[in-house]
């Protein structure tokens, strides 16, 4: 078989699938039919010359079944230009132009048909007529491609621009080979040989413009990741075989040096090759690019939202829920991290998890405009959208973005709306394939998945009420053991008082009441250690907070406990509304854990500033303090406690309640073997 045969063979191949991809469209209308007739004709065409293809090309000149696929083609841009001039030449002309353009295709048709004929005439017989004709066909072909173009909208020009560059590059070859064979009266065998190919390539740039035309887009799926890994796959195949072609005349050619060559290019084409397989960023363009120009939407959402769900609800015991629920909305973007901040019970959004970049210790205030913002228009904010263009944000409401967003800098910020109501949002980080444009299908495939994401930590969050309210349910039947402990304590008191007056001479008896009131004692306190009395915040009222601290500082001086906290006030009064007593047993308790955690010689200080607005009190202490994992996930927790059976973990969640009620906040900052420092904030009385 020669090149021609090969050549044409590749043609037929290309033109019968893309025929086959075609009959799959349900779609009807005259011009699909003439674009099948094209196809159809051109894979006939090139079946036709391989089985005529000439060893040599001296004597071969081109005939009827060339004519009838120039002419194919010419109907089928005739049809595209009728519904391009539609609007501008009335149904009448339209006719009379396609008239005069059938007479004209028939004249042309004549030399041909009767091309046997027209040898035999002396005067005809060296004239090479037939290439003019094809030339001519050649050139009209590129005039309608130029008017086609021309005078589509600009807004559909994007669904015919491959279309018309493939027909436009056959057209000039065609153009350029029977230019040739009119100079030099013979057909270029190299011209002729790899005219095939040349179709061959033409063909997926006629495809891309049919998966662009809503018209005429083929009902066939192709998943994403088939052609992603496919076109992986022979991109290596053809990378492989080129640098293997150029090892073997490295060899051949390289004189002594050769194999020695050839081994270094063998090795630094499969290192390449590596390099470009495991390269994430290699990985993520070509994903990007086959989105952008092989498929008419950005995703495949149907494998999109497996991919969501199955990352959403599967346990991995590496990562938290809060993890997971980064992840699965990082992975749609093809982001490598990101952060979950929640809205806590007072108010403000704290980072509470982060998945391959760092945890922020900074409060957002929710009534600032950047979660305001979020919240009444549910919008995805696009950092370096924002940053070019604030206007399209600002056109919906006044937004200005925190200063640790700035710093940071990171890509997309997700808000999470459950009931209408920020719960939170999430914060994505840079994509190695960072997209300058960030359209509305991104937008909405990450609204559409935070939704999803709010609704399933909401779930979370009521589930886990549950259980805390199960836990209170068990800790109110403790507290009926206790009461009946303290029945009891109450009888042997009793019986003590009513015997007192007849055996108080008796040092026996004496000395059994000293050790049963020093036992009730004992019992009465760890119960009182157990249960806190609670005051109704409603009872509150205009306290004196330094006075309190002083009273509380006393209260530890009399009771013996070490170390004795020092106080360091930089206010002699400073009003809050509380109730004392109240906020004396939070404050107590606290200074409490810090002498449980501390030596006999270590230090606790409780120190009073001012902050912006409001008073500032700070318990430190040198102690063993807890590492960043207790702290965050269980210090607030109720039950759980460092004490192990000595305590019962309210006291610390007790006490936060409490703050978060008078209207402050509570911050905890610690180190195992550093220390802990309890930061508590309260607004003025008004």
């Amino acid at each position: 078989m020669n090149l021609g045969a090969i050549s044409y063979s590749v043609s037929a191949f290309t033109f019968l699938v893309f025929f086959a991809i075609l009959l799959t469209d349900k779609h009807q209308g005259s011009t699909k039919q003439a674009l099948l007739i094209a196809v159809a004709v051109s894979c006939l065409w090139s079946f036709f010359l391989v089985y005529l293809s000439p060893e040599s090309m001296d004597s071969f000149s081109p005939d009827v079944f060339e004519y009838i696929k120039s002419v194919s083609w010419l109907f089928f841009l005739g049809r595209l230009l009728s519904l391009t001039y539609r609007e501008r030449y009335n149904l009448a002309m339209r006719h009379r132009l396609k008239t005069i353009f059938m007479v004209f295709l028939s004249i042309l048709f004549l030399p041909v048909l009767f091309k046997p004929y027209l040898d035999t005439i002396p005067y005809i017989k060296n004239i090479n007529y037939l290439s003019s004709i094809f030339l001519l066909l050649a050139v009209l072909n590129i005039a309608m491609i130029e008017q086609i173009y021309r005078n589509t909208r600009t807004e559909q020009k994007w669904a015919i621009k491959y279309l018309c560059l493939g027909l436009l590059g056959m057209s000039v070859f065609d153009f350029y080979m029977y230019s040739d064979s009119l100079l030099y009266q013979r057909l270029d065998p190299v011209l002729w040989q790899s005219r095939g190919f040349v179709y061959a390539l033409i063909v997926p740039l006629l495809g891309i413009s049919v998966s662009r035309d809503p018209l005429w887009s083929p009902e066939i799926f192709i998943s994403r990741r088939v052609v992603f890994h496919t076109t992986a796959l022979l991109s290596s195949g053809i990378y492989l075989m080129v640098m293997g072609f150029a090892g073997y005349y490295v060899r051949e050619y390289g004189g002594s040096w050769g194999l020695v060559a050839q081994a270094i290019l063998l090795f630094a084409t499969i290192l390449t090759l590596i390099i470009f397989i495991t390269s994430r960023r290699i990985r993520a363009r070509v994903y990007v690019l086959l989105n952008k120009h092989f498929y008419p939407y950005k995703y495949d959402y149907r494998e999109e939202w497996l991919r969501f769900i199955h990352t959403l609800s599967t346990k991995n015991n590496d990562e938290s829920i809060y993890q997971q629920s980064i992840k699965s909305i990082a992975q749609i973007i093809d982001s490598p991290g990101g952060m979950l901040w929640l809205r806590q019970n007072n108010g403000f959004f704290h980072c509470v998890e982060a998945w391959k970049m760092p945890v922020i210790n900074i409060r957002e205030p929710g009534g600032s405009s950047f979660p305001v913002f979020m919240q009444e228009n549910e919008f995805v904010i696009s950092v370096d959208e924002f940053e070019e263009k604030p206007e399209v944000y600002n056109r919906l409401g006044f937004l200005e973005l925190p200063d640790w967003i700035k710093e940071l800098h990171p890509w997309l910020i997700v808000p999470l709306i459950n009931n209408e109501l920020l719960i939170g949002f999430i914060v994505l980080d840079s994509s190695p394939a960072r997209q300058k444009t960030f359209n509305w299908e991104d937008s909405d495939l990450l609204k559409t998945a935070a939704r999803q994401v709010a609704t399933f930590l909401e779930q979370i969050n009521a589930s886990n009420a549950l259980a805390e309210a199960r836990q209170f349910e068990s800790f109110n039947k403790v507290s009926t053991y206790v009461v009946h402990d303290i029945k009891n304590l109450i009888a042997q008191l009793t019986l003590i008082a009513s015997n007192a007056e007849k055996h108080k001479d008796n040092p026996l008896f004496m000395l059994d009441v000293f050790k049963t009131i020093n036992n009730s004692v004992t019992k009465m306190n760890k119960m009182m250690g157990v249960l806190n009395n609670k005051t109704d915040v409603t009872h509150s009222r205009e306290v004196n907070i330094i006075g309190v601290l002083e009273e509380l500082v006393h209260q530890r001086e009399v009771a013996g406990g070490k170390p004795v906290p020092v106080l360091n006030c930089a206010s002699h009064t400073y009003s809050v509304k509380a109730d004392k007593n109240q906020l004396l047993a939070i404050l107590g308790h606290l200074v409490q854990n810090a002498q449980d955690a501390t030596d006999d010689d270590g230090k606790i200080s409780i120190i009073q500033k001012q902050g912006e607005g409001n008073v500032i009190i700070e318990i430190i202490d040198n102690g063993c303090g807890m590492d960043e994992s207790f702290v965050k996930n269980q210090l607030f927790k109720p039950f759980k406690t460092t004490k192990g059976s000595k305590g019962m973990g309210i006291g610390v969640y007790e006490s936060r309640e409490i703050v978060y009620a008078l209207g402050g906040d509570i911050e905890v900052f610690s180190q195992p073997g550093e220390g802990t420092r309890f930061k508590l904030t309260f607004p003025p009385a008004k």
